[in-house]
């Protein structure tokens, strides 16, 4: 009995005591932790985003969303990404213009859309600048269309269409999954 009021004393009068104590950080040392966790966020968003447009264009299965059209002249053009595409989706591929105003044209929304079959895929890596440029051949009932995709490792692209009639158009946005694409397809031809 007396050990055990002994021990509840030295309980009682000494408080615990942990092996490490921690000292509140200073608000320079918050910051800069906080900056390098966001600079670890980042970087790891970079390789995810990398490792995606990587499985994306090694697969052939993904869908450029224009934000603007351009032609060989340099005239340019703001569209809605949801109107204006192109889709490669391994052996079969779709292109489309359309306009937010326009009602009619062969896809019923102002523009185009031709479905048809790639009949080549060729892609190339740039180490130098860890991009990618893919030339792809699609074949559809209103003609076969050659297209140059210029990828970077961040899923920016641009794709220059060429078709039977001479000319260039310029697809300028972003690489985006199949399955993630919020793209509305006309009318095909």
């Amino acid at each position: 009995m007396k050990t055990s009021l002994i021990i509840l004393l030295a309980l009682l009068l000494f408080p615990p005591v942990n092996g490490q104590t921690e000292e509140p950080l200073d608000s320079k040392t918050q910051k800069q932790l906080q900056k390098e966790e966001k600079k670890r966020q980042r970087e790891a968003e970079r390789a995810f985003q990398a490792a995606l447009v990587d499985t994306m264009v090694t697969t052939g299965r993904f869908v450029l969303e224009a934000d603007y059209l351009s032609n060989q002249y340099g005239s340019r053009a703001v569209v809605n990404s949801t109107l204006n595409f192109i889709i490669v989706d391994s052996t079969h591929g779709t292109i489309q213009t359309a306009s937010m105003s326009g009602i009619g044209g062969p896809n019923m929304m102002g523009g185009i859309t031709a479905d048809g079959t790639i009949t080549q895929y060729e892609l190339t890596r740039s180490p130098k600048n860890n991009g990618y440029t893919i030339r792809v051949m699609i074949m559809t009932t209103i003609g076969s269309y050659d297209i140059f995709f210029s990828v970077t490792s961040d899923g920016n692209a641009t794709a220059t269409l060429g078709g039977n009639w001479g000319g260039k158009l310029n697809f300028h946005g972003d690489l985006v999954p199949l399955g993630v694409s919020r793209i509305y397809k006309g009318r095909s031809v």
